[in-house]
């Protein structure tokens, strides 16, 4: 009988967490003829499966409740899957603006320090690279604060029945909208379909392939060359250290079989998102490193950011003529003349885009209409992931999220909310209702925790994503953006892990790690 455990022996990189940024960096490292072990605690996600099925097979983190208890009703997923939340994503491909590299006139006085390591001009490469590689569908130099950048390789999606209303609602308020870029074919592109709005996309694993998809493009390819190793139901318990500033292992927990393995390994690459990667750090204790791996200076899990967010609904006179499409995809249109406002507090705001319901055909004649409005929360030192003297079922601690809502964010967020009633108005919209997305349990946008600086005594890795005080353990997942930003943040970690990947890669092919 083969011996199966073999290939977990040891690898040149072992890479926690198989989404957007991990997905990347083994793809990156493998196509340099590295031997690359990639670790995934979930299955893979099947065409049309949808979050409401697999999350309740996934553990909650614990988070303040009634009477300030800890209870298990928070959500530290972007989804526990191969290919992790770009399996069930919307499909909103984003960049990040010039301001949300350096959003200092913009944060609390008591807000953590929000400005990047880095600069726009660091990544504009790597998006480009991205855009191609994953097809990006919009319309160039139509969104006002766009920053600059090649041109897509898609045109846009058109807008849906629900985006043409929208659009039409926001010229009447002298807004400017564009459609909302999506990582979602406008036409066939890389052998792959283009949308035919089959069904709701958020939430939703594409049934067709038209939604970018980190899996066929960039996992399978590298597995099938033999440089990489893909194990999923794989739950990695701890960072192993060789000295005090090096790892050594990785050890890891075959969830079917229940058998514990070591994996040795040059490089350690944490992208199991931002809370789950900050509490393997912490988990990762050592006579070295006592309150956690990186933790010298306690800040392993702060600044925990999750956007504040929510939805304005309401209903419309059904159009008379027209398509009124029952699928995705979820949005076409969005707005951010309200990203930078002098009357917002801070004057940053966020951004307003659609977000049609799965049921969004006419009933009674009236048609649903729903917005999104989004943006960056403050990077706080309180609100943080740390772990819990409670174990689960596998003996490892629980993970405590602890997060509160700053008031300044509270006042953004009925700015934007106010702004989106005022669309929906314009619209001609009945019944309007507002519905709270419940961010503060955490959301599908998870920053933070492994924050990036140049100070070690405020940030856990550095510009290059390289934890401080170790040679050889990196973060490529959102725990490394020291300020979320405004805008969803997929395109970004797609990006920023290409261009950390290509150093990880270039070091240890020239053997200076």
């Amino acid at each position: 009988m083969r011996n199966t455990s073999a290939p977990y022996r040891s690898a040149d990189v072992c890479v926690i967490g198989s989404g957007p940024g991990g997905a990347v960096t083994a793809h990156v490292l493998a196509r340099s003829g590295l031997r690359v072990l990639l670790l995934e605690e979930g299955d893979r996600i099947g065409p049309g499966a949808t979050l409401a099925d697999l999350e309740p097979a996934w553990e909650p983190a614990l988070v303040r409740g009634g009477a300030d208890r800890l209870v298990p009703a928070g959500r530290p997923w972007s989804a526990r899957g191969l290919g992790g939340g770009m399996g069930l994503f919307a499909g909103i491909g984003f960049r990040l603006r010039h301001v949300d590299f350096d959003a200092r006139k913009h944060v609390a006085d008591d807000a953590l320090d929000p400005r990047w390591p880095l600069a726009y001009a660091d990544l504009r490469e790597h998006y480009d690279e991205v855009e191609r590689l994953m097809g990006v569908a919009r319309a160039a130099g139509a969104d006002p604060l766009e920053p600059e950048g090649a041109r897509p390789p898609l045109p846009p999606h058109d807008y849906s029945a629900h985006g043409r209303l929208l659009a039409a609602a926001g010229r009447r308020l002298g807004l400017r909208p564009f459609p909302t870029p999506l990582l979602i074919n406008s036409v066939p592109y890389s052998g792959r379909p283009a949308c035919h709005a089959c069904g709701p996309c958020n939430e939703h694993a594409c049934p067709t392939g038209a939604k970018a998809d980190v899996v066929a493009t960039l996992l399978d390819p590298a597995r099938e060359e033999g440089s990489l190793v893909v194990a999923t139901g794989s739950r990695a318990l701890r960072v192993r250290a060789a000295s005090c500033d090096r790892a050594g292992a990785v050890e890891w927990l075959d969830l079917r079989a229940r058998v514990r393995h070591t994996t040795r390994a040059r490089c350690v690459v944490l992208a199991a998102n931002a809370v789950q990667s900050s509490a393997l750090l912490l988990r990762s204790r050592s006579r070295w490193s006592p309150a956690g791996l990186g933790n010298r200076h306690d800040v392993v899990g702060r600044g925990l950011c999750f956007k504040v967010s929510g939805y304005v609904s309401g209903t419309v006179p059904a159009p008379a003529r027209g398509p009124h499409r029952s699928g995705g995809p979820f949005s076409t249109v969005a707005f951010s003349d309200h990203y930078l406002a002098d009357a917002c507090p801070g004057g940053l705001g966020g951004v307003l885009y659609e977000a049609s319901p799965a049921e969004r055909d006419p009933r009674d004649g009236r048609m649903p209409l729903r917005v999104h409005f989004l943006a960056a929360d403050q990077p706080m030192w309180r609100n943080r992931v740390r772990l819990s003297k409670q174990r689960n079922g596998l003996g490892a601690r629980k993970l405590v999220m602890e997060y509160e809502t700053h008031p300044w964010d509270a006042a953004r967020l009925n700015y934007l909310a106010d702004r989106a009633t005022k669309l929906l108005i314009s619209a001609g919209a009945l019944q309007i209702t507002r519905e709270a997305s419940e961010y503060e349990r955490g959301s599908r946008h998870l920053h933070g925790g492994c924050r990036a600086g140049d100070d070690p005594r405020t940030s856990v890795v550095d510009a290059h994503g390289r934890v401080h005080d170790q040679e050889n353990v990196y973060v490529v997942d959102g725990g490394f953006f020291p300020y979320p930003g405004g805008v969803n943040p997929t395109l970004t970690i797609l990006a920023n892990a290409f261009r950390i990947a290509r150093r990880i890669a270039r070091d240890l092919t020239t053997a200076t790690v």
